[in-house]
């Protein structure tokens, strides 16, 4: 059989400098009493980068020389410095009008890969604001990212039922003009969360919709901030929770995936190992594997079984109809998801997810056409053939779990895929 190597090109906004090689696999908090065991022990748990949420200005000085020393990206934020949050000016931002001095001590630490700019600005003077110094940012520091992240749709001014939230996303976009689209959603919690109907009825799903059409717009990177963490003491937070809202978001595109927050989760306050360390470290090895792959692949479809969002109003235009798929023919079972993927040269993949965190599925998804099936290895990320000529997809997923295919008519020739990033 024929191996195929394809190249890949950096992602970015082509209106801005900043460009992504690869996937991301951040935590957003790193403050801990102890930074260099927290730094280290999120590092053997598979982050590849770090960010500075909310730490002191002592805890971002220590965490630039242990990244050196220990060779390990950040993403930089001191407020005292720079920034701000939500509808707080942090800093002396409103006043600055040269972020040189910054920019150049941040030039001595190669392994600060950008400025966490602004965590979710949503009124106006705060996206004027933002966009003011993720301009300066770029101008002065053109190879490094000026990130900032969008507030969900659970805030209290633009809300889905208001029908305030997409004109807040289109603006929030065509104010800041980010480099890359981050938004968070934690949907876990006592007020909301119901074992019987998990994620069926969250509007989740309408969030990561319409972040994807706006992305796939504007032509931005997706990033995505996943609940890592028990907010509010919900009394049954388990792992397969956190690995269904990760594999969902690389279903609708994403490229980076943010966990919030390490603390408390993959480690403790002190920066020791935490409660879902070891979970959190194999599901880092899948995605270090996967993430080549995803990285070269553009989301297409997403389709979901008809136990999620029924008659939901605000989906509606965000929802993919299973007939418009090239490769599936029947609707999906009950808490199942499968996204449509492709790559620049008419490769077809398709991601099939088990929503339901509970319990094990045994799917089977028959197909429009006599297929050729790989699986995407989550040990190495290589492709291996599976099934020479089949016309229904037989599988078991674990709760949460999910797996890549790709796909191709039998009667083509047999090849395998690589790809390898090609800088310009």
């Amino acid at each position: 059989m024929r191996h195929e190597i394809l190249t890949r090109k950096p992602l970015g906004n082509p209106r801005r400098h900043w460009k992504q090689d690869n996937f991301i696999l951040s935590t957003f908090s790193i403050s801990a009493n102890n930074m260099r065991d927290a730094i280290e022990n999120c590092a053997e748990a598979g982050f590849n980068l770090l960010e500075l949420g909310w730490a002191s200005h002592e805890q971002a000085e220590e965490a630039l020389r242990l990244c050196e020393e220990l060779g390990i990206n950040l993403l930089f934020q001191d407020f005292s410095l720079f920034g701000g949050m939500q509808d707080n000016f942090l800093s002396k931002s409103r006043t600055c009008t040269d972020v040189r001095p910054v920019t150049n001590k941040i030039r001595l630490w190669k392994h600060v890969i950008g400025y966490y700019v602004w965590d979710e600005p949503y009124v106006e003077d705060q996206l004027a604001e933002a966009r003011r110094l993720v301009d300066l940012f770029e101008q002065a520091d053109p190879t490094r990212l000026p990130f900032t992240v969008a507030i969900p749709s659970y805030n209290k001014y633009y809300t889905w039922k208001n029908g305030e939230f997409p004109q807040y996303l289109e603006r929030y976009i065509t104010t800041i003009n980010p480099p890359v689209l981050s938004l968070d959603f934690y949907p876990i919690h006592p007020e909301i969360y119901n074992e019987d109907v998990q994620l069926d009825t969250s509007y989740f799903w309408c969030d990561l919709g319409q972040m994807r059409k706006l992305a796939r717009n504007h032509q931005l990177p997706l990033w995505f901030y996943y609940q890592g963490m028990n907010l509010l003491h919900y009394p049954r937070f388990t792992f397969p929770m956190i690995r269904m809202m990760m594999y969902a978001a690389a279903m609708y595109g994403a490229k980076g995936l943010q966990h919030y927050k390490a603390v408390d989760t993959v480690i403790d306050e002190n920066g020791q190992k935490g409660p879902f360390f070891y979970e959190q470290q194999a599901i880092h090895r899948e995605f270090r594997k996967l993430g080549n792959t995803l990285m070269a692949l553009e989301s297409v479809f997403v389709f979901h079984s008809s136990d999620l969002l029924p008659d939901c109003p605000y989906y509606e235009n965000l929802r993919d109809d299973i007939k418009d798929s090239a490769i599936l023919c029947d609707p999906l079972p009950k808490r199942t998801s499968a996204g449509e993927l492709k790559d620049t040269y008419g490769n077809r993949y398709l991601l099939i997810l088990n929503r339901d965190v509970e319990r094990n599925a045994d799917l089977q998804l028959p197909l429009k056409y006599e297929s050729r099936i790989y699986e995407v290895s989550k040990e190495n990320g290589r492709q291996s053939l599976l099934f020479d000529s089949i016309n229904t997809i037989r599988l078991q997923l674990a709760p949460g779990d999910a797996v890549l295919y790709r796909l191709q008519p039998a009667t083509s020739d047999a090849y395998t895929i690589e790809y390898r990033l090609e800088k310009n």
